[in-house]
């Protein structure tokens, strides 16, 4: 079962119950049967968690990916939860198809992959994918369809996205107004392409002077396409959290070295120590006392003398520990005339240090 998951490529939310083979019209179809996995659903309604299943639909009959040559239908029986705290009852959210369509979500986007090809006729798209003619038709026509446009954007926007799940990808865009802090825009994809087809009926696009955003690339790329006089802005918290995990990978692999048994590895591994060890050391009162257990009981020691201690257990803890304090110097402290020399000079520091 585990290999017919991983060709189906269900993910993690559903899981197989039993698989099956008909035989139509003397062709031979592989039908699997599936149920979800998931435990509770959200109430549209009133927004709480619900676990009470209320009843079982009809089982829906989708048609899925080729496998090994195969056509294949999948089989899913929807459950209805009810919700305690408004009385709604209401059908579960799967991600596998769309409402009222009969076929998957993972065909319609290989029958989007097929049309890409202008060598291929409709005719030849429907018969290799199990599928009517005027089915990868109106897929075609619904392709061309977008949201209304923001014909109008302020100076300084920000995107972002959030997982969603959407019936055109696994995470949905968002469009901001960061200095009104206003939502823009949802739409439910972030890919390139997309983005560039809606930001093309904006009419303003050469009076946004900043984009803000994380480091996407396609982000990058839409923006130096779209918004040519614009400058890409990265939130410092993205890269931040780069050097952050960094500074966790030297100590992760020391703490390994050392061994469970270890006093070393119990230092690296103990959650406070590693907070320490993350934090801005200006922010810190260092010559204030913290709790630790020592030799099975609780002691105060300066927050100053247990950084030493944890720095002393390797050069390497230390020198990545002060790469990370001239980061934060630099992100704190650097002007916008300055800040760009002092990025080089450290990024050959870190190059120095291997």
């Amino acid at each position: 079962m585990k290999e017919l998951e991983q060709l189906l490529k269900l993910g993690s939310d559903y899981k197989i119950e039993k698989q099956e083979e008909k035989n139509v019209k003397g062709k031979i179809i592989k039908v699997i049967h599936i149920k979800c996995k998931k435990k509770k659903d959200r109430c549209p309604n009133c927004g709480k968690f619900t676990k009470s299943i209320h009843d079982k639909l009809k089982p829906i009959e989708l048609k899925y990916l080729k496998i090994v040559e195969y056509d294949v239908k999948v089989i899913i029986t929807k459950r209805r939860f009810i919700c305690h705290e408004c009385n709604k009852k209401f059908t579960e959210n799967v991600d596998i198809n769309t409402n009222g369509c009969n076929i998957s979500n993972k065909l319609k986007q290989k029958i989007l992959k097929d049309l890409l090809s202008y060598n291929l006729s409709l005719k030849y798209i429907a018969k290799e994918n199990n599928v009517s003619e005027n089915t990868v038709r109106n897929i075609l026509i619904n392709s061309f369809e977008y949201p209304e446009y923001q014909k109008n954007l302020p100076k300084i926007i920000s995107m972002d996205e959030f997982k969603a799940d959407t019936d055109k990808g696994k995470y949905a865009f968002v469009l901001n107004d960061p200095i009104h802090k206003k939502v823009l825009d949802i739409l439910p994809n972030r890919k390139k392409e997309y983005l560039i087809q809606y930001f093309t009926h904006t009419e303003n696009r050469h009076s946004v002077e900043f984009v803000i955003s994380d480091m996407y690339e396609p982000y990058l790329l839409v923006t130096q396409i779209m918004f040519p006089k614009a400058k890409y802005v990265v939130d410092p918290f993205h890269y931040t959290t780069y050097i952050m995990d960094a500074l966790d990978d030297v100590r992760i692999r020391l703490q390994k070295e050392y061994g469970y048994n270890s006093k070393e590895y119990r230092m690296l591994k103990n959650k406070k120590n590693v907070s320490l060890l993350r934090r801005y050391s200006n922010e810190i009162e260092w010559f204030t006392y913290t709790k630790r257990y020592r030799n099975k009981h609780m002691v105060e020691i300066l927050k100053y003398d247990l950084r030493e201690t944890l720095l002393d257990i390797r050069e390497e803890l230390r020198i990545a520990y002060q790469l990370k304090e001239l980061f934060l110097d630099i992100i704190n402290h650097a002007t916008y005339e300055d800040a760009e020399s002092q990025f080089i000079n450290w990024i050959d520091l870190c190059r120095e240090t291997d």
